[in-house]
């Protein structure tokens, strides 16, 4: 029945337009012919998207040290085109429909010594197949939700397909006590592993000549990781405040949403793409159109506003305050530790419309914090969550 409905989905998906879908439909169609057998066995690294793949990434060096040899897959578009460590993997490739044929034959080709999987994307067909073959399978930062274990159902799939997991590395206290009181799995806690790679990431010399340029010593206002929910809070404030610079980086992008967001601008603006390095600009609002940059972006701003918040969930906030950013963002933010401690430190907060944020953004702008202060705050914090991924490690070389 499972496989039915796959199959059945996939179909659906020919009727939904949109080039995001097309693409993801041929690379499917495609996958098993560009993919080449491995003859020797490799680390089979599977991510859901190029979030998810941060979590994995400050553990590649340790794991080149047990083989060198790496393939990772994605399920999403966005993590397949825009993973750039090329010299770290091997092939890249995305994950197939999750049917037993399909998984049978993938599983094959990829001739995995093991695997290890970001967070919980999780596929019956996929770990049912693993745990037959006998290759053992650990899960990073895996992290499950007080709201989702009370549902009969989804208890019912954690117990029978996380079961399949030589070791699940929990993100929380929850999701350990969890696993471990309903004896689905062996279980450790390694915390927010993404934290390791945004400090890493701070003492990255980014140095961006266009920015630079744009910026022009002015007050700056980032809006990170934007949705489309996020634009009506945002847009009446970005077209009245005039005398500050603006930059939006959009959650995904493509041509469409740059298109949407233009439509919605109207004016004044310029996009990354056509902003020449050595030529300053009079306009005041900056459309990012290049994806993977946002992260090094916050050096620039002394605000930023993060998206997600009006719709499933906020998105990296620690991004933004590590380079000592006032963080706003929206009202769904409390299964996220870092947000609450934000608020409580008062170097964030949350806001229920385009009057608050108005109203944060003008505050702050007239009585800031400085961006030393708060990096102070933030680091302090970071270097008490950062991970010792030395145990995790001797756990895959010693799981059999």
């Amino acid at each position: 029945m499972y496989d039915i409905l796959l199959k059945l989905g996939f179909l659906i998906l020919h009727l939904i337009p949109g080039e995001k879908y097309k693409k993801w439909r041929l690379a499917q169609k495609q996958l098993f012919d560009k993919f080449k057998l491995n003859k020797k066995k490799v680390i089979w690294i599977h991510c859901a998207s190029l979030g998810e793949y941060e979590h994995i990434k400050p553990l590649i060096s340790e794991l080149q040290k047990i083989n060198p040899v790496m393939n990772i897959t994605f399920f999403s578009p966005a993590g397949y085109h825009h993973f750039h460590d090329v010299n770290l993997i091997k092939q890249k490739s995305y994950l197939p429909l999750d049917t037993r044929e399909n998984m049978k034959s993938f599983i094959r080709v990829m001739n995995p010594m093991m695997v290890i999987i970001a967070k919980n994307d999780i596929w019956p067909n996929m770990v049912t197949y693993l745990k037959e073959s006998n290759i053992p399978l650990y899960s990073i930062g895996s992290k499950i939700h007080r709201k989702k274990t009370r549902n009969w159902l989804i208890r019912k799939y954690y117990k029978k397909y996380f079961s399949k997991i030589s070791h699940i590395f929990c993100e929380d206290q929850f999701t350990y006590q969890f696993i471990k009181n309903e004896k689905i799995s062996d279980c450790s806690i390694i915390g927010n592993t993404r934290i390791n790679q945004i400090l890493f990431d701070k003492k990255y010399q980014f140095n961006n000549k266009k920015i630079l340029n744009f910026i022009d010593q002015t007050t700056t206002i980032i809006y990170g990781s934007v949705e489309d929910n996020d634009y009506e809070k945002i847009i009446n404030f970005i077209h009245s405040k005039k005398d500050v610079k603006h930059i939006i980086v959009p959650h995904e992008i493509n041509p469409s949403i740059i298109n949407k967001i233009e439509g919605r601008i109207l004016s004044n603006y310029v996009l990354y793409s056509a902003i020449e390095e050595n030529v300053k600009t009079k306009k005041n609002i900056l459309i990012v159109d290049k994806f993977g940059i946002l992260k090094h972006l916050y050096k620039y701003s002394k605000i930023a506003y993060v998206g997600g918040g009006f719709n499933k969930g906020i998105h990296n906030t620690l991004e933004a305050v590590v380079h000592g950013n006032f963080v706003l963002f929206g009202p769904k933010y409390k299964k996220f530790e870092e947000a609450c401690w934000l608020i409580e430190k008062q170097v964030g907060k949350s806001i229920k419309n385009h009057i608050e944020l108005r109203e944060e953004i003008n505050n702050f702008l007239k009585r800031p914090q400085s961006k030393e202060n708060i990096t102070k705050k933030i680091l302090s914090f970071l270097k008490t969550k950062q991970q010792n991924l030395d145990s995790t490690i001797e756990i895959i070389k010693n799981t059999k």
